[in-house]
């Protein structure tokens, strides 16, 4: 399929007070004999509910895999309980008033065998807690405490219990296991997930002949030109002297001709930027600014190819592989459109935070518990497409550098530089430039410096020009 697998099940919108932005509730109509595990959030009408709602959902999504059932009432509830039975492996109450009946408490847990989360305002929990005495697996949080740090936050609360019963995060697991193990487990575990871009058919396509060094530029040509839209982007694109390094003539190569003098790799890794770029359409319902988003990556991109090219850097592995720079730049920030598209919200959240505070979108998510953090969400996001273990590395560790490796310092370096000359992904992005990583890849202050006033002169309007062509 091209383009974006919005939805995998029906979705129904729930007519809560708080439109027109509302919790996005998906009953599951499923074959019990699927490998679905879920998440049923009971969820009282009221924007507090709201905003917690969608903060479980990022979480139990992201986090532990889980797909998200939703019913208004404790009715529906135990429909869905009885539908599912132990396939839902936690339940999270979202309401201003306490659950006074033991039986319906325990019905809810499944007398005991699935985690029951009990989520009021502070002056209703005591009143819940005693009307849950002596009942096991239960565990509360008080609103007014949900997103502050330890313990007693939601995401404390939830996660600690479900890691404690064997369900295991994967944010966390994606550091610890080997690649291909964690590719298999991601891929089951968000299989059933409905707000994770799937990459088109053809990215994939295209991916998988860039790396294979049998792959003549006839074979690249027959499968560009299966999409015809993206074959006249392409030409347009590539076309930039940001890529050729060279005005007038190019503006009458063919396809082929363009295939055969900038070689297969890099001609592929542009035809995926298109793709993507043309591909992953936003939903209606956020107000995620796409043409900024992609400005910064593809200047992030291009960034990391002059570096390279020119040899700007020293790079203690020898050359870097095309494709795996230009895809870890280029894919970068993927996680931000992640939470731009399906969790707007908690992004307006995180951006309010961030100007508030003078702070980095980073840090704004580092500030407010990290519960999907846009580098770990990219992660994910590319385990699920198989794009590569040095893709998903760079992707990971792009601010909070991990091993250092060269391919890291390059789009770390790159990602800076291009908020440096004006193309970050908000407005006003500082640049924050790692020591370790300038470093390590021999590049002093000066020299980055010189670097920004090189790309000023030549290259920022090229890349909104090539961003402009893309779209």
């Amino acid at each position: 399929m091209c383009g974006m697998e919005l939805f995998v099940h029906d979705r129904i919108a729930a007519d809560f007070p708080s439109k027109p932005k509302t919790f996005k509730q998906t009953f599951m109509t499923t074959n019990p004999a699927a490998t679905h595990e879920y998440g049923l959030l009971v969820l009282q009408q009221g924007k507090p509910q709201q905003v917690l709602a969608k903060f479980l959902n990022l979480m139990l999504n992201y986090q532990y895999g889980l797909s998200i059932v939703v019913a208004p009432d404790l009715t529906k509830a135990a429909e869905l309980l009885a539908q599912h039975g132990e396939r839902i492996r936690c339940v999270c109450v979202i309401q201003d008033t306490e659950i006074s009946s033991a039986v319906a408490l325990q019905a809810l847990g499944m007398q005991g065998k699935i985690r029951l989360f009990l989520i009021l305002p502070t002056k209703k929990l005591g009143m819940q807690r005693m009307a849950a005495s002596g009942l096991e697996a239960i565990s509360y949080c008080a609103w007014e405490q949900a997103f502050t740090h330890g313990n007693a936050s939601l995401q404390s609360t939830v996660g600690t219990t479900l890691e404690e019963g064997g369900i295991g995060n994967l944010i966390t697991d994606v550091e610890s296991l080997p690649y291909d193990q964690i590719r298999q487990q991601v891929e089951r575990r968000l299989r059933n997930i409905n707000t994770l871009p799937t990459m088109p058919e053809i990215v994939m396509r295209i991916m998988r002949m860039v790396n294979d060094p049998k792959t003549t530029p006839d074979e690249l040509e027959r499968v560009l030109c299966t999409d015809p839209a993206i074959v006249m982007k392409l030409l347009q694109v590539m076309r930039s002297p940001v890529f050729t390094g060279t005005a007038g003539r190019t503006s009458k190569w063919t396809l082929k001709e363009i295939i055969t003098r900038l070689g297969v790799k890099k001609v592929g890794a542009i035809a995926q930027q298109v793709k993507m770029i043309n591909g992953l359409v936003k939903p209606e319902d956020s107000d995620f600014e796409l043409q900024r988003f992609w400005e910064h990556s593809v200047a992030t991109a291009i960034i990391a190819d002059k570096l390279c090219v020119e040899k700007k850097l020293r790079l203690a592995g020898g050359e870097l592989e095309f494709t795996d720079y230009w895809i870890g730049s280029l894919l970068h920030d993927i996680g931000k459109l992640v939470l731009g598209f399906f969790f707007w919200d908690w992004t307006t959240r995180l951006l309010g935070h961030s100007r508030n505070k003078s702070v980095s979108f980073r840090q704004a998510e580092i500030d407010m518990g990290d519960v999907a953090g846009h580098q770990r969400l990219g992660q994910l996001l590319l385990i699920n497409a198989d794009m590569g273990a040095e893709a998903v590395g760079v992707v990971g560790h792009h601010h909070d550098l991990h091993e250092t490796t060269d391919l890291e310092c390059l789009v770390h370096l790159a990602d800076n530089l291009a908020k440096a000359v004006g193309l970050g992904f908000l407005p006003g992005d500082e640049p924050e430039f790692d020591e370790k990583a300038m470093a390590q890849v021999g590049v002093s202050a000066a020299a980055l410096e010189q670097i920004k006033e090189d790309l000023e002169e030549s290259t920022v309007e090229e890349i909104r020009t090539v961003v402009a062509q893309c779209m």
